[in-house]
């Protein structure tokens, strides 16, 4: 099959390091599947669900090809129906991967963390102040630069308290602000993304240490398995290469069915 015919899976999978498995440890490109990063740098500074897509999406090249899935890990999840519905046409598979709402819970939780990271420690009192909730609904460009605002104080702090130079605080802590200011502005969007009723195949795959009820959607099609294995192995398990593929309606590997005998999903 040319390549320009191989069905494509745009994926939301944020970058940087983690000790969980990507998207990507599926390899896809092995069954003729074609992978394309929606989430390279420089990442988009939207903070609606919309806008982010209609971000993302211009940075696809013309012609990629038929884009048969949109795939989501964790708190891209809400991002995904936005991506799908953005494309018009037919609509594509929805994969998600053990999903999670970017609830204003889960903001705090990120921010805790974050000045964590510092050598901050705030109780929940000051953090439900500072993540404010009427502030990420009117006016959420504002919520993610008091945010980062506050980081970028700490960060520069820390960095001071470290002992280390003026020009080396401004690059380090330059940096940072940009990492901050990027994830913010990603759980922002996810937050208010809009998860509708999808018109289309919805597969859901959860890991066994996973939270099912921690997000929710509806779908026409909707396929949900949960698997044996940990958060950290989910996506390089081949429970979940195979139900990806049959998803897309690709064939399996000669062997793969068998090998899966000895580990059947929940």
């Amino acid at each position: 099959m040319p390549q320009s015919e191989r069905p494509v899976v745009l994926a939301l999978d944020y970058p940087g390091y983690r000790k969980e498995a990507r998207i990507d440890e599926l390899a896809l490109e092995r069954h003729g599947v074609r992978v394309h990063d929606l989430l390279p740098s420089p990442l988009p500074r939207a903070v609606s669900g919309a806008a982010y897509a209609a971000r993302l999406l211009a940075n696809v090249p013309a012609g990629t090809g038929p884009i048969a899935a949109v795939a989501a890990y964790c708190a891209s999840a809400p991002l995904a129906f936005e991506v799908a519905a953005a494309l018009g046409g037919e609509p594509p598979v929805i994969m998600l991967f053990d999903p999670q709402v970017a609830s204003l819970e889960s903001i705090r939780a990120e921010y805790r963390a974050r000045l964590a990271e510092l050598g901050v420690q705030l109780d929940e009192q000051e953090v439900s102040e500072r993540v404010d909730a009427d502030t990420l609904a009117a006016d959420p460009e504002r919520f993610v630069a008091d945010l980062t605002d506050e980081l970028a104080r700490h960060a520069f702090a820390a960095l001071r308290a470290a002992g280390a130079t003026e020009s080396e605080i401004a690059a380090s802590a330059t940096q940072m602000v940009s990492a901050y200011t990027d994830w913010f502005s990603h759980l922002v969007a996810a937050h208010h993304a809009r998860t509708p009723t999808w018109e289309g195949h919805v597969l859901r795959v959860d890991s066994a240490d996973a939270d099912p009820a921690g997000y929710a959607c509806t779908a026409r099609h909707q396929r949900a398995l949960r698997l044996s294995c940990d958060r950290f192995e989910l996506l390089r398990a081949d429970e979940t290469r195979v139900a990806v593929l049959e998803a897309l309606g690709r064939p399996l590997e000669s062997g793969t069915r068998e090998r899966l005998e000895s580990c059947p999903a929940e």
